[in-house]
């Protein structure tokens, strides 16, 4: 019995070594994401070549992207994005109401969790501009 509690107690304290350590790095204003991430997540930097052919993409002339953007239960920005016609994207009322899943945002139970997201502004969406002269929006709910 000793021995395998403390083969336990060995083997659980071991596996702080798998996890990464975040204790040393000290996060500034200048500090770069690409350098904090592959010591904290394991993730690596995106190469730019592979961005920059994805950006190069041209966008479809009939559609736009509408960033739907909510707070959730803890006060944390949500979002996703849907794409549509320009001409639903002329007024609030004529976009589409969208829907959620709030039990993985702490804002409806596991049994009911559809929550709907209600369109209550409309702003272009400085992040991902065009220049075929329409514009993608963000669309606050």
């Amino acid at each position: 019995m000793k021995f395998s509690t403390a083969v336990f107690i060995s083997a659980l304290a071991s596996t702080s070594a798998f996890a990464p350590s975040i204790n040393n790095v000290r996060i500034t204003s200048t500090t770069s994401l690409n350098v904090i991430l592959p010591k904290t997540t394991g993730q690596s930097a995106l190469d730019p070549s592979v961005i920059s052919k994805y950006d190069a993409l041209p966008y479809p002339t009939d559609k736009i992207m509408a960033e739907y953007v909510w707070v959730d239960a803890e006060g944390n920005t949500r979002s996703k994005t849907r794409t549509l016609a320009p001409e639903k994207a002329e007024s609030v009322d004529s976009l589409p109401k969208w829907n959620f899943d709030g039990s993985s945002t702490g804002q409806a139970p596991g049994d009911d969790s559809e929550v709907i997201l209600k369109p209550q502004r409309i702003f272009k969406d400085p992040f991902r501009p065009r220049s075929d002269g329409v514009s993608n929006i963000l669309v606050m709910c």
